[in-house]
């Protein structure tokens, strides 16, 4: 199956729709829990960040090395763990926005057959470059859409 280019200006620009998701927002809102039992914005987005950082990792290996195993981590240990609350949001923005700026003129040099490279994740199994992509562009939609839940909860 043919990839869709497309997808790579989409991931190029997630530093964006994120930076639009916590405009406005003050400290006290990033770290509030406005639905109980979830994540603040905060460790969303240093979340975000985390599994962005990983990614990248994961989507150059596979670019790179043949059939590379690819290791799962367990957000929820992450979150709970690293101290998001300690870690500076707009730091952790501009991270992901210039990660993924960079790795997308890695992504847009890449021959189309080169999206149908392949790795080993210890927990799924096989995937390609090309699912990557989609899948760290979907996962940024994804949590967008609780932040959107969490500032209609905040008043903001």
């Amino acid at each position: 199956m043919m990839f869709d280019r497309k997808l790579i200006d989409d991931y190029a620009t997630g530093g964006t729709l994120l930076r639009e998701s916590v405009a406005g927002l003050s400290p006290a809102d990033l770290l509030a829990y406005p639905v109980p039992g979830t994540w603040s914005i905060q460790e969303i987005v240093i979340h975000l960040m985390d599994s962005d950082l990983i990614g990248i990792d994961r989507m150059k290996r596979i670019a790179a090395e043949d059939n590379p195993l690819l290791l799962g981590y367990n957000e929820t240990k992450f979150v709970q763990t690293l101290r998001p609350d300690l870690q500076d949001a707009e730091e952790a923005i501009i991270i992901f926005d210039l990660s993924r700026k960079l790795f997308s003129g890695v992504l847009r040099a890449l021959s189309d057959d080169a999206f149908e490279r392949s790795g080993i994740h210890n927990e799924v199994g096989r995937v390609t470059l090309g699912t990557q992509v989609k899948k760290y562009h979907e996962h940024l939609l994804h949590h967008l859409n609780f932040v959107k839940t969490k500032r209609q909860r905040l008043g903001r």
